[in-house]
């Protein structure tokens, strides 16, 4: 008979029994790199305001107020948003994106369950709303942690912590608990010029479908990376 000791608080804090399904880890142990918490990384992490019983109100001049619809697989496209006035009920100081900033969205099978993350890469500031998390890391690319998540290994852990009763949901310590493979510094360069090079022209010109299609071959040589343990991206943008 084989047991399995684990912390009662786990235990009751997940009973949900997918959690514990043995293929979670397995992918893991597949990663040949170490593992960090992402945590160890996070500067900053809040949601957008929360204002009930009313719309956005718009201001020509404002700031694009980023929902979850906005996060795509090439990055985060703020055309189209409501505009709204700075420092207003909808944009706190606390929830200003910058240029670098990794959002997630919050919860929902139609977004984040289809996992979408994307890095903003303008200079223009800009506000999440309530639906999407912000978070602002430090020590760490953040190109290279958005295509993590996408790899096998980024995504089996998101999955399984949202494979519980009720709507998917992602809380704070959930995405501070996230295990980053710990790349080289060189590694994590290769995939923020490649992203820059390949991706993002494809996504500024609203060429969604080339664009997601780089950063599927992007994702792909990054897991084939973190497989082997290698300090190199194989295939285009070595």
């Amino acid at each position: 008979m084989l047991l399995t000791f684990r912390q009662q608080d786990e235990l009751t804090r997940r009973l949900d029994p997918e959690y514990w399904h043995p293929a979670y880890q397995h992918v893991l142990r597949e990663c040949q790199l170490p593992l960090v918490p992402l945590g160890e990384f996070i500067e900053h992490i809040t949601y957008g305001a929360i204002v009930t019983g009313r719309q956005p109100e718009p201001d020509a001049e404002g700031l694009p107020l980023l929902g979850q619809g906005a996060l795509l697989p090439s990055g985060v496209d703020a055309e189209g948003a409501v505009r709204v006035t700075p420092g207003g009920p909808w944009a706190p100081e606390r929830c200003r994106v910058q240029r670098g900033d990794l959002l997630i969205a919050r919860s929902g099978a139609g977004s984040l369950a289809k996992n979408r993350v994307g890095v903003y890469h303008e200079d223009e500031p800009a506000v999440v709303d309530c639906f999407v998390d912000l978070v602002r890391l430090t020590g760490i690319e953040p190109d290279y942690v958005a295509a993590f998540l996408r790899t096998r290994f980024g995504w089996a852990q998101i999955h399984r912590l949202i494979n519980g009763v009720g709507p998917a949901n992602l809380s704070f310590d959930e995405i501070r608990s996230l295990l980053i493979a710990q790349a080289s510094e060189s590694l994590q360069e290769q995939v923020t010029k490649r992203h820059a090079s390949e991706v993002l022209p494809l996504h500024r010109q609203r060429r969604f479908d080339e664009a997601n299609t780089a950063v599927r071959g992007l994702v792909a040589a990054l897991e084939a990376a973190i497989e082997h343990g290698a300090h190199e991206l194989p295939g285009p943008g070595r």
